[in-house]
């Protein structure tokens, strides 16, 4: 049987926080569960020469990157090609945009669609050549002697979570995202797709519906997670985890009851929470939140079509800090027909709601979403062409803006926020509130004034690569 490589392709860029990833790591588990040897590369934590070398250990080279990061796959399969081996691309961008893959010439098939089912279903084809049998799978398109032979349209999505196998972890390197991170950050899935329907997100991978996985499977991996790999923390990566707030509730009990202690990340909505929930989820270990904002302008909201307003991120944001839980946000700058009042607008939200940390980009539109069909005449095709799309620069020519001018602003409105964050009138008010807090949960007040007191030792957390390390020391001393 051939043995496949799939390979995660580093960005340009590292901007967020260095862990894991789970896309590879699901399909992975199917081609384990399908008998078909797999081997996982995650370019990020590796050297080209063992990209190198992985390439030649194996059969069939599968690439996964994100949109601002497809010209780097390109090249890797330009290299694999010209070892010869078979390449295949799958993921978001490929399930939008296939023909910027097969007309490269650099590959030879491209999977559109969630491929847990489908990839082990064509590499079963791929074994006996059998085109016919290829031509049934869901999603494949292929080059057949400079020709597309095949165009399959994406399989349905699917329905039934509960039946994919848990994440491969154990074939990547864990340990070393350990090292390479200090939080020891893990990731886990809950649902796939939102009803929601923001102008700048691809959707044609998970779509617009909402699957669940089960309570009980859910805690089964966190608890596998935490006794295992003993993480720093665990983001849950679910685009709008909240979204049903039954579930969540149900997910909190049952960690507590089972008495797993870790911390843990939610990324949501602001309409999504309320402040019963914050509480539960706090007591259940939830210490982060990162929320999509985008704007503070209900001008800019309504362009993006986010559905919010002003005054529901700011209550949102109150509500988190007075359930003990530290908020990120995430906004936008240069969205179509933005102005500088819409700018200053979202600057004063920010202030009244006051989160933790900002993260600010510059509006992008993508391949496969509606700001890509309804801009596609402010977007400089030649520029996307030739240079990386990331958070701090974009091909979409801004009607009051230059492309420098939107970089300063997306950089002052950080630095202006962050020194009124740190001015003590704001450390002051954070402080009170902080004490409201503490009493309105005494368990919880105990331990912060112990530990300041130097009473009760902070919590102590052995990664995997801390195990590791003692076991070759006990063994080379032994």
């Amino acid at each position: 049987m051939r043995k496949t490589l799939l390979t995660y392709v580093k960005p340009h860029v590292q901007e967020d926080p260095l862990a894991m990833v789970l896309g590879i790591t699901y399909l992975g588990a199917s081609l384990e569960r399908a008998q078909i040897p797999v081997e996982l590369c995650d370019e990020r934590i590796v050297n080209d020469a063992y990209m190198r070398e992985a390439i030649e250990r194996n059969d069939v080279i599968g690439f996964d990157a994100l949109t601002p990061n497809i010209r780097r796959a390109i090249a890797w399969a330009k290299y694999a090609k010209s070892r010869g081996k078979l390449t295949i691309m799958g993921g978001p961008h490929a399930s939008v945009d296939q023909g910027i893959f097969l007309d490269s010439g650099h590959f030879d098939f491209v999977l559109k669609g969630e491929a847990e089912e489908t990839l082990p279903q064509f590499l079963q084809a791929l074994e006996g050549n059998d085109w016919k049998a290829m031509g049934e799978v869901p999603g494949l398109a292929a080059m057949r002697d400079g020709q597309l032979a095949i165009d399959n349209a994406a399989p349905p999505l699917i329905k039934k979570l509960d039946e994919l196998p848990l994440p491969a972890r154990h074939l990547l390197p864990m340990e070393r995202y350990f090292q390479l991170n200090p939080e020891k950050l893990a990731y886990i899935f809950t649902t796939r797709g939102c009803p929601f329907k923001c102008i700048f997100c691809q959707k044609e991978l998970t779509g617009r519906g909402f699957r669940v996985r089960s309570t009980e499977l859910i805690v089964d991996e966190l608890e596998h997670i935490v006794k295992t790999y003993n993480p720093g923390v665990i983001l849950f990566v679910d685009e709008i985890l909240t979204l049903r707030k039954k579930r969540i509730h149900e997910m909190c009990d049952e960690i507590l009851r089972r008495g797993l202690k870790f911390e843990w990340i939610a990324n949501t909505r602001a309409d999504c929470v309320d402040y019963p929930l914050l509480k539960h989820m706090h007591r259940a270990g939830c210490r982060r939140i990162y929320y999509g904002w985008e704007s503070g302008s209900q001008r800019m909201l309504d362009v993006l079509k986010k559905d919010l307003t002003p005054e529901v991120i700011v209550e949102a944001a109150r509500m988190t800090r007075r359930a003990g839980i530290w908020a990120k946000v995430y906004l936008i700058v240069g969205s179509p027909g933005e102005t500088k009042a819409d700018i200053e607008e979202t600057e004063k939200v920010l202030k009244l709601a006051g989160p933790d940390l900002v993260r600010v980009s510059v509006f992008n539109p993508l391949i496969g979403t509606e700001s890509w069909d309804g801009y596609l005449a402010n977007i400089d095709l030649t520029d996307l062409s030739e240079n990386y799309v990331s958070s701090n620069r974009s091909a979409y020519q801004h009607e009051h803006f230059t492309q420098v001018e939107l970089e300063e602003l997306r950089k002052n409105m950080v630095r202006s926020y962050e020194r009124w964050y740190y001015g003590y009138p704001q450390r002051t008010k954070r402080f009170m509130e902080r004490a409201l807090y503490y009493l309105e949960n005494p368990q919880f007040g105990r331990k912060r004034l112990g530990r300041a007191l130097g009473l009760v030792p902070p919590p102590r957390s052995e990664s995997v690569a801390d195990r590791v390390m003692a076991e070759s020391k006990a063994q080379a001393a032994g």
